[in-house]
């Protein structure tokens, strides 16, 4: 079924669809570039019968404890698992 709309032509049994992904790198140093163009060609060469478009959504510093925060609302893990807890006994006692 075709229907007429003043965007055009619309072929409802096939549709186009936009599929939207969000990655996040967390690390000191990052060739912005680099990643983009690696996830462009990665899309080009996997999913040829897609267009696709890679871009930098920015930069987001973190504190110690802000990256501690993320890390456990985003990957589950928390400071106690990842054996990087604040522990005020240690500094007392030293």
């Amino acid at each position: 079924m075709v229907l007429l709309s003043k965007f055009g032509f619309h072929d409802l049994e096939n549709m186009m669809k936009k599929f939207t992904f969000t990655v996040d790198m967390v690390a000191n140093e990052l060739d912005i570039e680099d990643v983009k163009l690696g996830l462009a060609l990665y899309c080009k060469d996997n999913h040829i019968d897609a267009v696709s478009q890679v871009k930098a959504a920015g930069i987001k510093s973190f504190s110690e404890q802000g990256f501690k925060v993320w890390r456990a609302r985003v990957t589950g893990v928390t400071a106690k698992q990842a054996g990087d807890a604040h522990n005020p006994k240690a500094e007392s006692e030293a």
